[in-house]
């Protein structure tokens, strides 16, 4: 099948869908809003691509519209996380939205994950063919993703639990290294961004050094790397010190209080059933 091909088809029968819209203009949402909501469909929104990329970590959705062009984080590169971050699990459909798509830019997109897109400016018809299209293939993928979840640990960049019980020896000792430390890490993260703001180097390279052990020993990837440019930038030299490195640890930091708390209580439902 061509990518961005598009078929037409009666969607009297289409499911209603969970959404994610991803457009900075506001007119853009409001008009999606109005075209998907009136058909049943659930819809969410973001303005640019790294709020999209933390909507997806959050919550499931069937399909993402996502425009190409936005500040922050573009689209394209939005797709390309989502992709790295899914890792051969659920497979989120994504709709380019691009009022300048050219056929040579095509490869370009499907490189990054994306699945289709709609060239603006579009109207009902178009996002009707779209999702009858992205409907189907979704059931297939859901199926997949079922049967993946049914046999597999937890395992992700955010936080690998099969690594981490080998790392510390067993379920139960993990699960209580891992609740402590969850439990402890709004305080680490003010520390962290107190000997910042204070411009004690020292005292932050020891800090985030201390903190990358602890995360690599739990396997909390994402968190470790980033804790880890703390500690390298001590080394480094702290003239060019970027404070956004504090926004993406308190961002990392609250999809792992997230990943690891679902995590602690499945096991503990679980634990609970006769």
């Amino acid at each position: 099948m061509a990518f961005g091909k598009v078929y037409s088809a009666d969607n009297s029968n289409l499911p209603h869908l969970k959404i994610l819209v991803v457009d900075d203009d506001d007119l853009n949402r409001r008009m999606m809003h109005i075209m998907l909501t009136r058909e049943g469909h659930r819809v969410e929104f973001a303005t640019n691509g790294l709020e999209a990329l933390d909507a997806v970590k959050y919550n499931r959705f069937d399909i993402v519209f996502m425009d190409l062009q936005m500040p922050t984080m573009d689209g394209v590169e939005a797709s390309r996380r989502i992709r790295e971050w899914e890792n051969g699990g659920f497979h989120t459909f994504i709709v380019a939205l691009t009022a300048s798509y050219l056929p040579e830019v095509g490869q370009t997109l499907f490189e990054a994950g994306i699945d289709n897109y709609i060239a603006k400016p579009f109207n009902v018809e178009h996002i009707d063919r779209i999702l009858h299209y992205a409907s189907k293939t979704l059931q297939a993928a859901s199926a997949r993703s079922a049967l993946m979840q049914q046999h597999a640990p937890v395992a992700s960049p955010v936080l690998n639990v099969q690594k981490g019980i080998w790392r510390v020896g067993d379920l139960e000792t993990y699960r209580e290294l891992l609740s402590d430390f969850i439990e402890g890490l709004p305080k680490r993260v003010a520390t962290l961004e107190k000997h910042m703001l204070e411009q004690n180097w020292n005292a932050l390279s020891r800090e985030a050094h201390n903190m990358k052990g602890i995360a690599l020993s739990l396997e909390a990837l994402e968190l470790a790397e980033c804790v880890s440019k703390l500690d390298k930038q001590d080394k480094e030299g702290y003239t060019n010190v970027d404070p956004g490195l504090i926004l993406e640890l308190k961002r990392v930091e609250t999809i792992l209080r997230k990943t690891a708390s679902d995590f602690l209580v499945k096991k503990e439902n679980s634990a609970l059933q006769p």
